[in-house]
């Protein structure tokens, strides 16, 4: 497998670094060649930077891109919104040689050049596509059969598509096999697609991001799901610390948010401390009760081939 580096962006180490902690319990277990990079900086945000100033947006995105492009290396990252930008950003470049030049002849001030060769990434598709459902079964230790996990793609992971190219923007199945690859029932609801609606809040719109997460937790509550699972850092926010804050006004709603690495590493031995969980701003116990109780159970005598529905002990 080619050398990677992961873009962590800003929210992650700044606000979640449980998430950061997960991530990279899981890229060790899995003994895959990742390095930190000096030098990143915000991808950067494109719903402010790039309404703001495209020629910011484009240059800074494009300085990041070179540095892995000088170590010819690739990049992946745990934030579907860095991976989202930098791609929308490679891309517009690759397809304008003379707006390519234009970026080039300010970046050599600062000695860099974009050459856009690099492969980049989000998490939940790397581990779908380059390390794979198989492998990953031979590797954890305890699945998920059993449990009910809403999904949540999040807007960036998928779109644009034209620059991410890694799954159906109206269809997307990845995730969702990475979910039943773990043993878990990956469920289908109408708001499964939806916009979070975190970035509402980053224009002084706070009501109407709380009204997104509503729909889609309240929804998730009719229909008995253990918990929402994610890989967007900004995604986590709305719907673990904006889930709280209608707590804190009376609106119980009761559904664990889970980051992907954290469910992973769950399966692969690591406990919910070690892991982070219980630093959540929403009580994640019900879920890993739920969890602890359906693997005490015996297997059963007869059983299918290991695969997506295999026993929840794997040998």
């Amino acid at each position: 497998m080619r050398e990677f580096a992961v873009f962590w962006g800003c929210t992650i180490q700044t606000r979640f670094p449980f998430i950061e902690k997960s991530t990279r319990l899981v890229l060790e277990s899995f003994q895959l060649p990742y390095r930190d990079v000096d030098g990143f900086t915000c991808c950067p945000e494109k719903s402010l930077v790039n309404n703001i100033d495209h020629g910011a947006f484009v240059l800074t995105a494009a300085r990041n891109v070179a540095l892995v492009d000088e170590l010819d290396i690739d990049l992946v990252s745990p934030c579907t919104g860095c991976v989202s930008n930098l791609a929308t950003v490679k891309g517009e470049l690759n397809a304008n040689p003379r707006e390519k030049a234009e970026v080039n002849s300010l970046l050599k001030e600062v000695g860099r050049e974009f050459k856009g060769s690099s492969r980049l990434q989000h998490l939940v598709p790397f581990f779908h596509d380059a390390v794979g459902i198989h492998k990953i079964r031979q590797k954890i230790k305890r699945d998920f059969t059993g449990m009910r996990i809403a999904l949540h793609y999040g807007c960036h992971m998928i779109r644009p598509s034209h620059a991410l190219k890694n799954d159906d923007p109206l269809n997307p199945v990845k995730f969702d096999n990475l979910i039943r690859g773990l043993g878990a029932e990956s469920l289908q609801f109408s708001s499964k697609l939806m916009c979070c609606g975190q970035g509402l809040d980053r224009v002084d719109e706070h009501d109407r991001a709380l009204d997104f997460a509503r729909i889609k937790l309240k929804e998730l509550r009719a229909i008995g799901a253990d918990a929402l699972v994610l890989c967007c850092p900004s995604c986590f926010l709305q719907f673990d610390n904006n889930q709280f804050l209608m707590e804190k006004e009376g609106e119980k709603l009761g559904i664990p948010i889970i980051y992907f690495t954290e469910l992973l590493g769950l399966s692969l031995g690591y406990s919910a401390e070690e892991l982070g969980i219980t630093n959540h701003r929403i009580d994640c116990s019900p879920f890993l009760a739920k969890w602890e109780e359906l693997s005490s159970r015996p297997a059963p005598s007869v059983g299918i081939e290991a695969g997506l529905t295999g026993p929840n002990v794997l040998g």
